[in-house]
Order: C-alpha cells, then sequence, then structure tokens
C-alpha cells in the first residue's frame, strides 16, 4: 500500500473542487482563510470562547500540539457513508457498495490506535471514487430512488436551477458536514451545463462530493483565528458538531447536532452542554469507548486456542474450550466489555474500583464455571469472586494463552507497557544468543518460572530488559494459561497430554511498579493494590484515551499536558470517574480549537 498526499491525489485524480490550502498527510502549513460571517453569523463561536468548558492550570502555552490535517478513519468513512445515505433516504443503495466500502483499507493497528495511521494510499483514493460512483449509479438508474434523494424534480425533462440548489443545500451540505461556499456551489452547479440528463447531473454531482475532501477528511480551516495566534484557529459550529459526534460516534453529526449548528445554540455554554449530555449517553458512544479498550488491550492479537494439542486438551479438561460453534476468548472479552461499560456508564467508578472491583459480570456460564461463580442473571445483584482473583487485570482475557503454558514474560509485559505506559527497550536481534526468542521447553522438573528465570539469569543484555518486567509476570503465575486460578503447575506431554507433575508454584517477587519500589509482594492482590498505589495506570489511562479520541499523541509543552493530567487526576476522583473523564474531553479549550503548522 503505497501512501502520498490525499489531497493531492484528489486534485490530480477526480478534480479537487476545495479553495484552500490544506495540510496533506505528511504534514506542512495551511492558509488560515478568515470567517465567512462575523461574530453574530450562524454556526459562529466567538474567538477564545470555550463553550461549557472546563478550565485547567498548568505550565503550558494556551494554543494545543498541532493536528495535521485528517482523513477519516476507515470506520468514520464506513459509517459516514452508511449514515449520509441513510440521511438523504438511499439506505437502500448499502447492500450493493458493500464490497466496495470494503475495498477501502483498513487502519494498521500497529503499535498504537487505529486512528493514528493516516497514511493515504492509492487505493484509498480508487476506493472513495469507486463508492461514490457506486452511489451515483444506484441513485441515477433509479427513478424511484432518484426522487426520492433529488426530489420530484429531478424527473423533469430539465434539471432547474432551483432543484439542484436544492439537491445541494440537502445532499451536498450533509456531506460536506456545513453549508457551501460560494466557489463549492458554483462548481458543483456547473455540472448541470445542459449536456447531461438529470439523472446524470445528480449522478456526477454524487460522485464529486463523495470524492471531495470536504467529505473525505476533517477539514477544519472555517474557524476565526486567535488575536494572539495567528496559527490557531477558533473553530466554528460546524466543525465543533463534527468534532463532538466524531470523537463519541465514528461518524457525521446527526439532525440535531446539525440543527445546534445551525441555529447558533451549539455556541452557548447551556446549549453546548445539552449536546453534550445527548452525544455522550448515545449507544454509538458507549461502541467508541469499548474500541478503545479494545484496541488498547489488544485483544484483537490473540489468535486462539490450539485446541488440537494434546496438551492443551488435557489442560482443558472439565471447560468448554474448542467445542464446535463456541468461542470461549469472546465470552472473555465480553466480559471486560461489560465490565468497563458498567464502571464508566453504570456505576461510575474510578480506575481503582476498576482494578480491586470483586464484581463477576460475565453471563457465560462457561466462563463463570472458570471462576467458579454462577453466572449473572442480567438482573439483581452481580455475583462475587474469590478474593483469589479481583480487579481487572485478574479476568481472562488478560491472561489466557493459545498454548497449554503460560509466558510469564509476556504477561509482565503487557503490564509493564500497556497498563503503566512504560517504555520497553528492544534488543538487537542479532546481539541475541541463538534461541533467545524461543519458549523454554516445558520439564517435569522445572515449573514455568524456573524455566523462564533460567533464560535471562546471568545474561547482562536480557536481564537489563526483563528486569522491568519479568517479575510482574511471576505474580501472574496464579493463572494458567486458561486463566484459571491455580497453586500448583499442571505439566502435561505435549504429543500425548499425558500429566507429567504438578510443581508448586511461587508467586512472590518484586514487581518494581515504580522506580524506586523495590518491596516484594506475594500475590495478584499485592501487585493490584501496588497498581493503584502508583497511579500509573490513570496516568496511562488518560494519554492513551487522549491518542485514541485526539488521533495524535499529546503535545509536550503545550495545554495537551494541562488535558492528560486532568484527565487523571479526573480519572482517580469518585466525582468524575471514568465516564466524567471520559466526557470531559470534549470540555476543554484545546477541543474548540485547532493549531495548524509543522509536525
Amino acid at each position: 500500500m503505497r501512501a502520498t498526499s490525499c489531497t493531492a491525489l484528489l486534485a490530480l485524480t477526480l478534480g479537487c473542487h476545495s479553495a484552500e490550502t490544506s495540510t496533506g498527510a505528511s504534514g506542512g502549513t495551511m492558509s488560515v482563510p478568515s470567517s465567512d460571517g462575523g461574530s453574530g453569523s450562524p454556526g459562529s463561536i466567538p474567538v477564545g470562547s470555550n463553550p461549557g468548558g472546563v478550565s485547567v492550570s498548568c505550565d503550558a502555552t494556551a494554543a494545543p500540539g498541532v493536528s495535521s490535517l485528517m482523513r477519516l478513519s476507515t470506520l468514520q468513512y464506513r459509517n459516514t457513508v452508511q449514515d449520509l445515505l441513510a440521511a438523504v433516504g438511499a439506505s437502500a443503495v448499502l447492500p450493493n457498495i458493500d464490497g466496495k466500502l470494503g475495498s477501502i483499507p483498513d487502519d494498521s493497528l500497529a503499535d498504537g490506535f487505529r486512528g493514528l495511521d493516516n497514511r493515504t494510499a492509492l487505493e484509498h483514493v480508487q476506493g472513495y471514487f469507486d463508492v461514490g460512483r457506486a452511489v451515483g449509479d444506484a441513485i441515477a438508474n433509479d427513478p424511484t430512488l432518484l426522487t426520492t434523494v433529488a426530489g420530484q424534480c429531478a424527473s423533469d425533462t430539465k434539471l432547474s436551477t432551483a432543484c439542484v440548489d436544492e439537491f445541494l443545500d440537502h445532499f451536498a451540505r450533509l456531506a460536506y458536514r456545513r453549508p457551501l461556499s460560494q466557489a463549492e456551489r458554483a462548481e458543483l452547479t456547473s455540472l448541470n451545463d445542459g449536456m447531461r440528463t438529470p439523472a446524470q447531473t445528480i449522478r456526477a454531482i454524487v460522485i464529486v462530493a463523495l470524492s471531495s475532501p470536504r467529505f473525505v477528511h476533517h477539514v477544519e480551516v472555517d474557524g476565526s483565528a486567535l488575536s494572539s495566534s495567528d496559527n490557531v484557529l477558533q473553530l466554528d459550529a460546524y466543525e465543533i458538531a463534527s468534532r463532538l459526534s466524531y470523537t463519541f460516534w465514528q461518524t457525521m453529526p446527526d439532525a440535531e447536532l446539525f440543527q445546534a449548528a445551525e441555529d447558533g445554540s451549539l455556541a452557548s455554554d447551556d446549549g453546548f452542554a445539552k449536546q453534550l449530555e445527548r452525544v455522550f449517553a448515545d449507544p454509538r458512544t458507549q461502541q467508541t469507548l469499548w474500541g478503545f479498550w479494545n484496541e488498547w488491550f489488544r485483544f484483537e492479537k490473540f489468535t486462539g486456542f490450539e485446541t488440537t494439542r494434546p496438551a492443551l486438551q488435557a489442560l482443558a479438561k472439565g471447560e468448554s474450550l474448542g467445542v464446535a460453534g463456541h468461542d470461549h476468548y469472546a465470552d472473555m472479552v465480553q466480559e471486560v466489555r461489560d465490565l468497563t461499560s458498567l464502571f464508566t456508564f453504570g456505576k461510575r467508578g474510578t480506575v481503582s474500583d476498576l482494578l480491586s472491583t470483586d464484581l463477576s459480570v460475565t453471563k457465560s456460564a462457561d466462563l463463570a464455571h472458570l471462576y467458579g461463580v454462577p453466572a449473572w442473571s442480567g438482573q439483581g445483584d452481580y455475583p462475587r469472586l474469590p478474593p483469589t482473583r479481583v480487579g481487572l487485570l485478574q479476568r481472562a482475557a488478560l491472561l489466557v494463552s493459545n498454548l497449554e503454558q503460560t509466558n510469564p514474560f509476556h504477561r509482565g509485559a503487557f503490564v509493564r507497557r500497556t497498563l503503566l505506559c512504560d517504555a520497553l527497550p528492544q534488543p538487537d536481534p542479532n546481539s541475541l544468543p541463538p534461541g533467545s526468542l524461543d519458549p523454554p521447553v516445558p520439564s517435569s522438573a522445572q515449573t514455568t518460572r524456573q524455566r523462564f528465570q533460567a533464560k535471562v539469569e546471568g545474561n547482562a543484555l536480557c536481564q537489563g530488559c526483563h528486569g522491568s518486567f519479568s517479575d510482574i509476570g511471576y505474580v501472574l503465575e496464579s493463572f494458567d494459561a486458561l486463566g484459571r486460578y491455580r497453586t500448583v503447575e499442571q505439566v502435561f506431554d505435549e504429543k500425548t497430554g499425558a500429566k507429567l507433575a504438578e510443581l508448586a508454584i511461587d508467586t512472590s517477587a518484586v514487581p518494581k511498579v515504580t522506580r524506586d519500589d523495590m518491596s516484594a509482594v506475594q500475590n495478584t492482590a499485592d501487585l493490584n493494590q501496588r497498581l493503584i498505589d502508583s497511579q500509573k495506570v490513570e496516568a496511562c489511562l488518560a494519554e492513551r484515551y487522549f491518542e485514541f479520541a485526539v488521533r495524535r499523541e499529546p503535545s509536550a509543552s503545550t495545554v495537551d499536558d494541562c488535558v492528560v493530567q486532568d484527565l487523571t487526576k479526573g480519572l482517580r476522583d469518585p466525582a468524575v470517574g471514568l465516564g466524567g473523564s471520559f466526557r470531559r474531553l470534549a470540555q476543554y479549550s484545546s477541543f474548540f480549537q485547532r493549531k495548524v503548522g509543522p509536525q
């Protein structure tokens, strides 16, 4: 997939009609146009205002970090096409374009979030054009659909100017997510040149609109420049409406958000607060926030249980693992989804609450059996987990392996890198001894911990890195490869599944959650408390949520630092908690501004 500048490709391939000069996918500068209207015009937001905002105070400049021109993520693009067609009464087209939508390259998860992948390839540009053409063809070739989308006047012998204007005020306004400029209107109107039939004209407008940078990008250039800085824009109300909907819904604004931008109510404290509350309460926000947890925890990286292995079959005896038609791992992931949702939208808990809860929310009888508790019925009180398994970290989805053996290195590195946001040095593969990356061979004489310790002990090159996370993994040896609690480790013959030994496990270790803490813990409950006391998980979650929602890393020495710090505090505060912190991202001054400039 060859990356390139989307704006340049669109201009070359499709005939861009956007007049602004904008930042390309690789960065650059953007000219800042003045607002079309004055401070009292519909949709404008007073320069420097922060409707319904949260004030933060710390040592940082007033401006946010630089934001490049972002294309819609592939998820956002697909959602937007679907919602746009629904809004104009063309949902019937969707089954015909499923393949075209699927051809748009998926964003890479890589080491971050999918939204951070802002690369634009030829496949994107071709895909956008193919979708636009397919939609245009479907509308033009169906007389009933044509009049539904463009009005009865589209069936006339000649398409009137009034008919085109009405279509632009509806379809193109929704596609561009704000009223058209005079130049855009003139260019689209010029397609009604008398050389095309009415259906062909509507088709051409649809193709151009759906291929436009205004549709496939977040083009935030319509606001007013701050008097204190000519490279910081105060976004207009339509851009704020889009930020709200794409931040929390991953799609275009709905009719009520458009109306709030149109009548100016979105620019008022009460109006913005009302819309933020409504948007956050929408089920689409829950879906988006689950996307955050899912990508943060890398649940999609799990390759599945190797159920054909005799040793894994022996380990899983008595569980439903591998039963035809049943996805045991999906039950585990669903539990984490239900748990995070409960503490965000239900009980409204803090990170500390999430890390220490003993509530079992799973409705799966199979997973409940693995935990040794009854399944939750969906009503009433939740079952309580035993003291040996409490908190988010001890849920099966975060513990399982696809083999019958645990991997304390992987578990420890996950906690260190993902939950604590600590960087782990990557050794030069050429400097590692042969077989360094291979898991140790099972032994009836040694536990997994002993075998993994033997791989790194006495090797300064390995110990320098592994010393930061291996001990965390050793504490988690209380749980087997299925996520079941255990006090002894069962060792099986890989080929026959015969049990070779039962070995007592040792979970005492020095996890070094913070750099200066060299005290030992004895079990996972101690580890949970050490994580809570460190308050590093809140800081990590705040930084990662910022990256996910804003689609860029927080910039040092800007108001981004303030936002992350305040989110961190909120995640510790019972009065704010998870739900309040996720929501208040839209209440900082930076949510209403965009800084342009070199990356």
